[in-house]
């Protein structure tokens, strides 16, 4: 196993990892952990702290939704006094945090999605009755979405339209890094639904037993393409909708911390957070065990040796997606069917 010899912070943004992030890294001896919150503020110094007298440490940036921006100005800083970063690019965290932007980055590369439109123009082949799901262009986690009919939408500037596609919702995660590009078995989310549920308020699984060879290839290969044209630097989410007349669109995608990220660690068995330091474990990576999570209200569970994690979802993995199903069972969890395998 390749290791950096200098020591190696990982600067946490989001506050949900604080229970589980340390079972999915490997730390050396003086590695560190700092989770630094969600806040705008630009504050360097617990980064300094935690780094001490090392004259050169390696600080690794797993940011949130809202810390995209904040830690490339932390890593800018750190650099500027001869620490190395691994930070997302600027490309890529101002496309995940801006639909708009991110729909337009669609468009100039032909990556197939779903038609739309900004405030004041009309959505393309939408009658006036057609459902579109209107989008806040610098949410997240499906804040402010809603569904409503083409004729009848009336978006506010910071708004976008979008039209409303039946299919199946899978993502795609992705590392890449100066070492090269690796990606994750594709994660199974679900039918979409005119109720807008959010995938993360559903029934989640990885590897799914219903996507054959062939859309499993062809997934990974648009989310690398995808990573690669964005500059990505570290991960990347990429949301893809199976349609039922066999088309792939491409939803949206997250360069940062994501959902979906404990479920593909616990699929791979991989140390998720420490693929920098591990550049062997580039190209397709493949599953070893099931995961399956679904939304969790109980008390926090942290269960390595059971193969079992909760905050507000409960994940947990096993052999098969029986043996998930059942755990999920055990844990008073109800999933709903489970895809058959194609």
């Amino acid at each position: 196993m390749s290791r950096q010899t200098s020591p190696v912070i990982h600067a946490v943004a989001p506050t949900s990892l604080e229970s589980w992030f340390g079972h999915f890294v490997d730390l050396g001896p003086q590695d560190r952990i700092v989770f630094t919150g969600e806040d705008h503020h630009v504050d360097v110094a617990p980064l300094l702290g935690a780094i001490g007298r090392t004259p050169r440490a390696t600080v690794v940036f797993h940011s949130s939704h809202t810390t995209l921006g904040r830690d490339q100005l932390l890593a800018f800083r750190l650099r500027e006094l001869g620490h190395r970063a691994e930070c997302q690019s600027r490309l890529c965290a101002s496309l995940g945090s801006d639909k708009i932007l991110m729909k337009e980055f669609f468009d100039r590369y032909r990556l197939v999605s779903p038609p739309w439109a900004r405030a004041g123009e009309p959505l393309p082949a939408a009658g006036p009755d057609t459902p579109v799901v209107i989008k806040d262009r610098h949410g997240t986690q499906s804040v402010g979405t809603r569904l409503a009919r083409a004729g009848e939408c009336d978006l506010a500037p910071n708004e976008m339209s979008e039209l409303y596609v039946d299919g199946i919702e899978y993502s795609v995660l992705i590392y890449r890094d100066e070492h090269g590009t690796a990606t994750f078995p594709p994660v199974w989310k679900g039918a979409t639904s005119p109720d807008l549920v959010p995938p993360w308020q559903r029934l989640r699984l990885c590897p799914s037993p219903a996507l054959g060879g062939t859309w499993e290839r062809k997934l990974r290969a648009v989310g690398k393409r995808l990573a690669d044209l964005a500059e990505a630097h570290g991960y990347l989410e990429v949301e893809f909708l199976l349609t039922r007349s066999g088309e792939a669109h491409l939803l949206e995608i997250n360069p940062r911390v994501s959902g979906t990220m404990r479920l593909a660690a616990m699929a791979t068995q991989l140390p998720i957070f420490s693929l920098h330091a591990r550049p062997e474990l580039r190209d397709h990576l493949c599953a070893a065990r099931f995961s399956g999570e679904v939304p969790y209200s109980g008390d926090p569970i942290t269960d390595a040796d059971g193969e079992v994690f909760a905050t507000s979802r409960l994940t947990v993995a096993g052999e098969s997606p029986d043996e998930v199903r059942a755990k999920l069972r055990e844990l008073g969890a109800e999933p709903r069917a489970l895809p058959r395998a194609s």
